[in-house]
């Protein structure tokens, strides 16, 4: 789908500029020179740009002026755009890609520039949060997001998983127990593992989580993660005690694993099969665990890389595996094998 973006804003650009195949040469003269195909290939990225600027400039008369406080932000929807004017910002990728239509690429999660337009692309969610006094150019559908309020005392400023926690909260799809505590050490239930699982497919494919409790609260999560392939259809007849019960590291990995698609786990890193101590490869579960592995969203305990499959999951370290599944930049590396 990324791909497919760029490809589509280069194609229209192009055409716009209106450049034809015909200013390399004709059919009378089918051979051309390096040069001249290099200096074609100038033009044609000249004459790309341009339309691509004169497009923007088009737009300028709809969009509007959005004013931020330092940590608030906006968050952009399908098909949303927006320059930032003064100040300086940032992007966080709930979903979906971002686009830097200025320099024609995609653009990660971090800082953004300044006087450079920025697309969020179709079945995405972006939120744009100000570090200090800014002002956005914004066109599109978006909604405000005010400044970060909550404030846990049991998540220390040293913690390894402070960052990790409150991006997890800002994105929507994991709450505190209370105003005040996150309860980092907490185990995660069944239900609470397939609720978050629910949010974050449809997070990803649709741009925002509309499900809602049910009744009992987690009928809903459970129906949706079943109707979509996250959970396995014997999760919808589970005893109110199983949904109740802590969830193993190894049927987590096994749900999250399906909320987004495994294009979204690329291989960084290099690990063996049955490089992890504690999971055979053929095992249940294996194959998302090791795609998780490579991908860098886990680096299992220890030196020797160990995932401890049966043991219970704590809210710590759901925060983080969040995390790495919606934003690349924080993936771990790492070798086994």
């Amino acid at each position: 789908m990324r791909r497919r973006v760029l490809a589509l804003l280069l194609c229209c650009a192009l055409i716009a500029g209106g450049v034809t195949a015909s200013a390399a040469g004709s059919a009378d003269d089918p051979l051309v020179s390096k040069s001249l195909a290099d200096s074609w290939a100038i033009q044609l990225a000249e004459e790309g740009a341009k339309a691509v600027d004169a497009a923007v400039s088009g737009l300028q008369a709809g969009a509007v002026r959005v004013p931020l406080s330092a940590g608030s932000g906006i968050k952009l929807r399908s098909g949303s755009s927006a320059v930032l004017l003064s100040g300086s910002a940032s992007a966080k990728i709930g979903s979906g890609a971002l686009l830097n239509a200025t320099r024609g690429s995609e653009a990660g999660a971090g800082s953004i520039a300044k006087n450079e337009l920025y697309i969020c692309c179709e079945a995405s969610s972006v939120t744009l949060t100000a570090s200090a006094a800014s002002t956005l150019l914004v066109w599109g559908d978006y909604t405000g997001v005010q400044a970060q309020s909550f404030n846990f005392t049991d998540v220390a400023a040293d913690s390894w998983f402070r960052e990790y926690v409150y991006t997890a909260v800002e994105l929507g799809l994991v709450d505190g127990v209370s105003e005040t505590s996150y309860a980092p050490d907490m185990s995660f239930t069944v239900a609470q593992a397939i609720k978050i699982a629910a949010c974050m497919h449809q997070l990803y494919y649709e741009g925002e989580v509309t499900l809602e409790n049910g009744d009992p609260w987690y009928a809903s999560y459970v129906s949706y993660a079943v109707n979509n392939g996250i959970a396995p259809e014997s999760y919808g007849s589970l005893t109110n005690a199983q949904y109740d019960s802590p969830i193993s590291r190894r049927d987590y990995v096994r749900l999250f694993y399906r909320a987004l698609p495994a294009s979204e786990y690329a291989e960084i890193n290099s690990v063996a099969d049955n490089a992890i101590p504690d999971v055979a490869v053929g095992s249940l579960g294996s194959a998302e665990i090791y795609a998780f592995y490579r991908a860098g969203i886990l680096e299992g305990t220890g030196a020797d890389g160990s995932f401890l499959p049966e043991s219970s999951i704590k809210r710590s370290e759901v925060a983080a595996i969040i995390v790495r599944m919606f934003d690349t930049s924080e993936r771990k590396s790492l070798t086994l094998g």
